[in-house]
C-alpha cells in the first residue's frame, strides 16, 4: 500500500524519490511523544522503511519553564535524507516488497546534525 499523496512527503535523492510521513504517537506519563518516520518509494510498491525510537515533546507543555531545543527534536529533510542513504546501506531495498524494514534510532542522531 503506497503512503497517501496528501498526507505524505516528496523527496528526491539521487534521482529517485521517495515518499515519508512524520507522525506522533501518544503521550506517556512524562509527556513525551514518540516520533514515528514512514519512508517508502514514490512509486508506492516497494516495503516501508519504519523509523523508532525517536521521542519529542509539546513545546507548550513545558513553557515558560524549559526552552532548550534539545527536548524539542524536529526532523529536517536532511536527516531524512541521510536515514535514507544509511538504510540503504545497512540493507534496505526501496523497491522489494514484504515486511516493513525497521531501523531503532535514538534523538542522538537528529542533535548530532542540528550543530552543522
Amino acid at each position: 500500500m503506497a503512503l497517501s499523496k496528501k498526507k505524505s512527503r516528496l523527496i528526491t535523492l539521487e534521482n529517485k524519490s521517495f515518499r515519508y510521513i512524520i507522525s506522533t504517537g501518544k503521550a506517556d506519563v512524562d509527556w513525551n511523544f514518540s516520533l514515528n518516520l514512514t519512508i517508502q518509494d514514490s512509486k508506492g510498491v516497494g516495503n516501508l522503511l519504519k523509523v523508532e525510537g525517536l521521542v519529542t515533546r509539546d513545546f507548550w507543555v513545558d513553557f515558560p519553564n524549559s526552552t532548550k531545543k534539545e527536548d524539542y527534536p524536529v526532523l529536517t529533510p536532511k536527516d531524512i535524507s541521510k536515514i535514507i542513504t544509511n538504510s540503504i546501506k545497512s540493507g534496505w531495498n526501496p523497491e522489494l516488497k514484504g515486511k516493513p524494514y525497521i531501523i531503532k534510532l535514538d534523538n542522538s542522531f537528529i542533535n548530532q546534525f542540528a550543530i552543522s
